[in-house]
Formats: C-alpha cells, sequence, structure tokens
C-alpha cells in the first residue's frame, strides 16, 4: 500500500513480515493490499499524521537483520525478545505495547494436562523465533516443524502429525474455524506461558515513535473498535 500526500516528500519504509498472519497482520508474497489489525492500524496513524509511508514485506528468516539489509524506517511487529543482539548495538527504539499476547504452547483439547517433556515436535510458522522452546530445539530434544502457513499447522496438530504449537491463540481461532474446529485447540496448562508484546521500532525516527506513542493514547476508542472488526482477544 501506498499513501503520499502532496505536503510530505519522504516517504518512511515500514518493514512488515511477508507472512499470512491474519487477523494480525496478511502480507504474504508481498501481498500489502490485504486488510488486517496492522495495516490498518499502521495506515490510521500515517494518514493522521499526513506522512507519506509504503509497506515493504520482507523474509522472516532475516527478521532481525531488516534495518541493516534493506535500509527500512521502521518495523512492525518488533520485540526485543527475539533479537540475537541483546546490546541492542543498533540502538533501535521500541513503541509503547500495542497489543498485549500470549506466548504459550497450544495442544489438542484432550492433551491440555500434558507436560513439558511431553512435546517432541513443535509446528510454527517458517522463520518465527520459539522464544519458548529454543533450548529445546537447540539440543534436538523437540523437532521444530516449520510451515509457511498457519492452516497448515492447525491440521499438523489435529491430524496427530505435531503435538504443538506455539502460533498465536487468534491466529489459531480464525483458521480453526476454516476446518470447522473451533475448539479443538488449547493452551497447555502444566506449561509455561508468558506475556509479550508487539512493538514499533525504528532506528532513524524516534521523534515519529513518539508521536506514534501519543497516538495510542488518543485513539483507544479506534484501536478497541480495530480490535473488535478482527476479534482480536488479548
Amino acid at each position: 500500500m501506498l499513501y503520499v500526500p502532496f505536503s510530505t516528500a519522504k516517504e518512511y519504509i515500514i518493514g512488515v513480515e511477508d507472512v499470512q498472519y491474519y487477523p494480525l497482520f496478511d502480507f504474504r508474497g508481498h501481498d500489502t493490499s490485504r486488510p488486517s489489525f496492522t495495516k490498518d492500524l499502521l495506515a490510521h496513524f500515517f494518514e493522521s499524521e499526513n506522512l507519506a509511508y509504503r509497506f515493504v514485506a520482507l523474509p522472516i528468516k532475516r527478521f532481525d537483520k531488516w534495518f541493516v539489509e534493506h535500509s527500512i524506517d521502521f518495523k512492525f511487529p518488533d520485540n526485543f525478545r527475539w533479537r540475537e543482539d541483546s546490546a541492542n548495538s543498533l540502538g533501535i527504539h521500541f513503541s509503547d505495547p500495542v497489543l498485549k499476547l500470549t506466548a504459550g504452547t497450544y495442544v489438542l483439547k484432550k492433551n491440555q494436562n500434558v507436560d513439558r517433556k511431553s512435546i517432541s515436535t513443535l509446528a510454527t510458522i517458517r522463520g518465527f523465533y520459539p522464544t519458548l522452546w529454543i533450548n529445546e530445539v537447540k539440543k534436538k530434544q523437540v523437532v521444530l516443524y516449520e510451515e509457511a502457513l498457519p492452516i497448515a499447522i492447525v491440521k499438523q496438530i489435529i491430524y496427530g502429525y505435531s503435538d504443538a504449537t506455539n502460533i498465536d491463540a487468534n491466529v489459531l481461532r480464525h483458521y480453526l474455524k476454516k476446518v470447522n474446529n473451533t475448539d479443538e485447540l488449547v493452551l497447555a496448562k502444566n506449561i509455561h506461558s508468558e506475556q509479550y508484546h508487539y512493538h514499533f521500532s525504528t532506528i532513524y525516527y524516534p521523534e515519529i515513535i513518539e508521536k506514534f506513542n501519543q497516538y495510542l493514547k488518543n485513539n483507544q476508542d479506534y484501536i478497541a473498535k480495530l480490535k473488535a472488526k478482527y476479534n482480536i482477544q488479548e
């Protein structure tokens, strides 16, 4: 999507993930025209500030290299927990939280009481960083099955090809409806989960991040309606 008001010379490049992850975002195949929470929210912000912008869908595998390799101005979503550079040597500025989500392990309802040692296979989106399972994956205690599409992950779990998945509950709910299995996958009760946030980030434009933070405060009603529109639960 491109929006260029005549009053602005600079066009800001927003790096987004080249993946289908509806309703949170959907930029698969570099198609930035599909509606999603991310697209609507950021378009509304930039247009309200009369700023020109363009979404550029980039490969997840190089997520932590986007600022350097693709010279983007902003990234969404972002979170410090996904970066291997714990010192933040690039000096990335993160916005206030945009969405509060749960990083957890989702299993078949009949397996909701399984413990961590019972999980030997984990299905996820290709390129996603398995934060809560990274040690087991590195030690080869858990095999990571990567798929391009969330619906393939849902089917893997339902048909017993994988024990669990770590993709977001909002995404799971959407694709469970697609296969007429609305309550089949649940959060594993006895496996550690934690809250985390989606942030907007930049290296070069902290002043726009400040504007975005103010926008979040001033547009709570609009954002609430956007969450309701896309059936996003926090």
